[in-house]
């Protein structure tokens, strides 16, 4: 794959790219966030649900759309954006893991997994999306289904 950007006006922006991209981690996360916390776990606090795993999903979607945006034009951007990702990926574990220590105990199994798999999957998607050649329209799909699966599994 080469580094070198063209812009294309049918092509999805990046923030349609990343919030597309946060909707299909959501999906993902939130189906195996409600199996830890249905049949792995207990629930370990009353905020990790799958809605809050969707709502996080699509922040961190849009964040990722924002940062491609800034990054896809310049030289090495698929190189920086990967790493910026690795690094957001690392300083929210650090997170989890403080937090998980400090005031919320039995977070870390639970967060640090769905945390992997929405953080991946941006990495991944969020770029690919982003040269998508359809209606914007399309996007609304995976958004919807990823809201009515964090909204339907809500525990």
């Amino acid at each position: 794959m080469t580094d070198r950007y063209a812009f294309d006006p049918d092509a999805w922006t990046p923030a349609i790219a990343g919030l597309v991209a946060g909707a299909i981690g959501a999906i993902v996360a939130a189906i195996v966030g409600w199996t830890l916390t249905e049949f792995v776990f207990d629930q370990p606090h009353t905020y990790t649900n799958t809605l809050t795993v969707t709502i996080v999903a699509f922040v961190l979607g849009l964040v990722s759309g924002g940062l491609w945006g800034s990054l896809r034009a310049s030289e090495n951007g698929h190189r920086a954006f990967v790493w910026s990702m690795v690094g957001g990926f690392v300083v929210t574990i650090i997170a989890v893991l403080v937090a998980d220590q400090s005031i919320l105990n039995d977070l870390a199994p639970y967060a640090v997994s769905l945390t992997a798999i929405i953080f991946i999957t941006l990495a991944f998607l969020t770029p690919l999306l982003s040269q998508v050649r359809t209606s914007p329209w399309v996007a609304a799909i995976p958004v919807l289904l990823a809201v009515g699966l964090g909204v339907g599994l809500f525990v």
